[in-house]
């Protein structure tokens, strides 16, 4: 039997409603619980989940629009019905937009009540089994993963990428092929471990590189959002495009490998640093060493001056604080720029674009 709550200010319409002969057996619905309002909904509802909850609109505390959006929001209830009465409509038609089931007209009567409580019950057993049929596909996804992803894998494909290694596409792309194999080259299983599998591998990545998420967004790499893939080498594509999105990311502005001396450590405390006004001086200091020794190694390692290299970073910074929705002097300020028609004319140099061509693009 499925699980209903009743909220209304009103004593007499909640006893109107379950008055009415349409609950048990007849239609599946049951009346377990019911609310004066929406906050005592809300509470009780956190406490145990209904599968219909039907709701007048207008109400002390917490309303029934209100009261639907924290329902939506906290996947408390599969199915919410307003109550409205014809001044209420537009409200009513709103909370559909907003994720409502339904609504229904006051005074409501059971002719009505029983029709859509019969459509509630279909979407309702619905939605059941798509939440077990997505439970059961995540328990094979994480057999897969763990079958397909092990930790000395996700550990080497991790090295390789943050060592600019040739051998890290081919490592990786060997990896999602035997995946592939694996599972058929089914597109939605293929897909579901590799939104399991990747992020692990970006993960390794920032344990020991934590400046890299000011460079990248993290969120938009590895299928971590739903996309709907044609064929498994869309994916392998996909994914590969990301890989080589990452490497250049390190080759780029992670200088100084393989020796890892004091370029690689400049580059380290600058990355991590970019937002606090960084110069010369300020990185001689706390490394403390020479900023002239630091200067001519640099030069020497890499073939850029030091500032030629802080601005390369700077405008790399610049671009996700922007993506993020930063204003251009705002990014400018945050970089330590005092002069932000400055920062777009360097901007435009490095990048061939104008800061207005780069936002109309992102």
């Amino acid at each position: 039997m499925l699980k209903v709550m009743l909220v209304d200010d009103m004593d007499v319409v909640r006893l109107e409603l379950k008055r009415m002969h349409v609950w048990g057996e007849k239609s599946g619905f049951a009346v377990v619980d019911e609310a004066k309002n929406g906050e005592e909904a809300l509470e009780k509802l956190q406490r145990n989940k209904a599968d219909l909850v039907i709701t007048d609109i207008k109400m002390p505390k917490i309303d029934g629009m209100e009261l639907l959006s924290k329902i939506v929001a906290q996947n408390l209830c599969p199915c919410v019905v307003l109550l409205s009465d014809f001044s209420e409509f537009s409200y009513a038609r709103q909370g559909l937009i907003l994720g409502a089931f339904d609504f229904l007209a006051k005074p409501a009567n059971a002719e009505e009540l029983e029709k859509l409580l019969e459509r509630a019950h279909e979407h309702i057993v619905s939605k059941q089994r798509e939440t077990e049929r997505v439970k059961k596909l995540e328990e094979v996804f994480k057999e897969k993963t763990e079958e397909f992803f092990h930790e000395a894998d996700i550990d080497e494909i991790a090295e390789l990428i943050q060592s600019r290694d040739s051998k890290a596409a081919e490592k990786i792309r060997h990896i999602m092929e035997r995946i592939g194999a694996g599972l058929d080259y089914d597109t939605m299983k293929v897909e579901g471990v590799m939104k399991k599998g990747v992020p692990q591998v970006i993960e390794a990545i920032l344990d020991t590189n934590g400046w890299f998420e000011k460079y990248i967004d993290v969120a938009e790499l590895g299928i971590v959002n739903i996309h709907r893939f044609d064929d498994f080498d869309e994916i392998l594509d996909f994914i590969m495009k990301d890989v080589g999105r990452i490497i250049a990311v390190f080759n780029t502005l992670q200088l100084g490998y393989p020796e890892k001396g004091i370029v690689w450590e400049v580059c380290n405390y600058v990355l991590r640093n970019i937002d606090n006004g960084l110069s010369l001086q300020t990185v001689s200091e706390n490394l403390y060493v020479n900023r002239t020794y630091i200067s001519e190694v640099f030069r020497q390692k890499t073939g850029l001056s030091f500032i030629e290299y802080l601005t390369r970073v700077k405008i790399e910074r610049g671009k996700q604080l922007m993506g993020k929705g930063l204003k251009s002097y705002e990014a400018a300020e945050t970089l330590g720029f005092k002069d932000a028609e400055y920062f777009g004319k360097l901007f435009k140099k490095h990048t061939g674009k104008s800061l207005s061509e780069f936002r109309h693009k992102k």
